[in-house]
């Protein structure tokens, strides 16, 4: 005899949560005995693994930067840093391949009412698969096809996503019922993967896995397999209005010029004043560069564009298969998808010379020219761009240059500096912590692990000035401060390091 509605639904609410568990103990949204998912369109599908005891969940993709999942994934929480250290593997159905994005989660926003939290990534999963977010409710009678990475019916430690068929059979104010179709079944570590439904345009998310009687799942005895899901159809306005797109990702200043990376990708340029009018430039763009008289932006599919002179000038193809871009005001760097340094000097239709192999970064002044070799070695040169090379340091992360002073960034989080010839003493700026670090005239910026954004002027032995907390990205003139706060605008101070900011974009 069935269970009346209300009796089946406590059942199901009172069966084992599919939460945070051990990895070792985690399972997916499975048709039992059957084949891991190939549909490259559920690439949207997302692996969480948390804390020291690597426990796992599952989540979807809502946007370069949000995953959402089971709140229960974390435990009791609160909106801010989750509370386990957690990653998250983006679009790899097979965990053993290299494909997709691996990113670690430094947020989470839990949903007041139901067990649902929105995980943002420390970096955005550029070119990922998102998912659509439905805005209808299923009806009792649909089919739906569930997703997951937790335990299946012989393996603790799944490689690979599983999917599974499932019936509605209730739809409540918050949650669905639904039963499986087959031998579909709903395991630890699935919590927080998807429930789709399937559409003509592909697939859309209805609900998140719950809670489950987990029959058919590795050493359980229960035989049931029904399970509840979290509705998410009804949630397009708490999505929209609580995983937000970064208001900008990158700021560049000069004296007289700022660049803005926005969050949505595009690029614009301003010259002069701090309040002055933009100039809008190149879309899906990975990185701004603004030096002297010179713009370059560097888009997603690896083309190099510069242009110099007034900021409304055309840009100049200057190379593609580009993965990183470096300017000066007479050379422009350039490092190839297959770790090539390149540098060109004069105008922007100059000869390019191969500088270094195996380079993951380049920097560029007037006279100097640095790489960063995938081995960790910083050499610079000086001159002609035939000069020799100078190893500076092993041990390295980042290089900057700007006239006559070198910065590094060690694999140790260390920061040092030295001022005059390439053979001159190091000064230690930081031991530990730091992030990234700029140079500019005779300003030294570092952003710290802590995203504090700090800044010298003068001596190198001179003190830092804490200028601003929560920062994404620093950028430093001989005149100005940029930075780009985590959740904020991109801010520019002009003058003194005690100046006061203004709201730029």
């Amino acid at each position: 005899m069935k269970l009346p509605h209300a009796r089946r639904r406590a059942a199901l609410l009172g069966a084992a949560l599919l939460g945070a568990a051990s990895i070792s103990g985690a399972g997916a949204a499975y048709a039992v005995n059957g084949p891991a998912a190939t549909d490259p369109a559920l690439a949207f599908s997302v692996q969480l693994s948390l804390g020291d005891t690597a426990k796992g969940c599952s989540g979807v993709l809502v946007n370069r930067w949000w995953v959402a999942t089971a709140k229960s994934c974390f435990g009791t929480v609160t909106a801010g840093a989750p509370p386990l250290a957690t990653t998250a593997t983006i679009g790899r159905l097979d965990l053993t391949k290299s494909g997709g994005h691996v990113r670690t989660v430094d947020k989470i926003v839990p949903h007041p009412e139901r067990d649902l939290v929105l995980a943002r990534l420390a970096d955005a999963a550029l070119g990922a698969t998102t998912v659509k977010i439905g805005t209808t409710p299923p009806a009792t009678g649909d089919t739906l096809v569930a997703a997951g990475y937790g335990r299946t019916a012989g393996t603790w430690v799944p490689d690979a996503l599983h999917t599974g068929d499932f019936t509605v059979t209730a739809v409540g104010a918050a949650t669905l019922d639904i039963a499986a179709v087959g031998e579909s079944t709903l395991c630890k570590g699935d919590a927080g993967g998807p429930v789709l439904r399937r559409t003509s345009a592909g697939y859309e998310l209805v609900g998140l896995h719950h809670a489950s009687y987990q029959g058919g799942c590795l050493k359980e005895t229960e035989t049931r397999r029904d399970a509840v899901e979290t509705r998410v159809d009804d949630l397009a306005s708490w999505f929209a209005a609580n995983a937000p797109i970064p208001n900008a990702l990158q700021v560049s200043v000069t004296d007289t010029r700022i660049g803005v990376l926005a969050g949505d990708y595009s690029t614009r340029v301003k010259e002069g004043g701090l309040s002055t009018s933009w100039t809008v430039l190149e879309p899906n763009a990975k990185e701004i560069v603004v030096a002297a008289d010179r713009v370059g932006v560097l888009t997603h599919d690896g083309v190099a564009w510069v242009k110099e002179g007034a900021t409304t000038a055309n840009f100049v193809r200057a190379e593609v298969n580009i993965k990183q871009l470096a300017l000066s005001g007479n050379r422009i760097g350039v490092v190839t998808n297959d770790g090539v340094a390149k540098v060109k000097e004069g105008g922007l239709s100059a000869g390019w010379i191969n500088e270094h192999s195996n380079v993951q970064q380049v920097a560029v002044t007037d006279n100097r020219v640095g790489v960063l070799t995938t081995a960790g070695v910083a050499k610079v040169k000086e001159g002609g761009l035939s000069a020799d090379w100078i190893d500076q340091l092993t041990g390295v992360r980042q290089l900057a240059l700007s006239g006559t002073r070198i910065g590094v960034v060690t694999t140790a989080g260390g920061a040092r500096v030295k001022d005059g010839g390439l053979s001159a003493l190091w000064t230690p700026q930081a031991t530990t912590g730091v992030a990234s670090l700029v140079l500019n005239d005779d300003r030294v910026g570092v952003l710290t692990t802590a995203k504090v954004a700090q800044v010298k002027e003068g001596a190198l032995t001179n003190n830092f000035v804490n200028e601003e907390w929560n920062v994404r990205h620093l950028s430093v003139s001989g005149s100005r401060v940029g930075v780009v706060m985590v959740d904020g605008p991109a801010k520019v101070k002009q003058g003194g390091l005690s100046a006061a900011w203004t709201p730029v974009w």
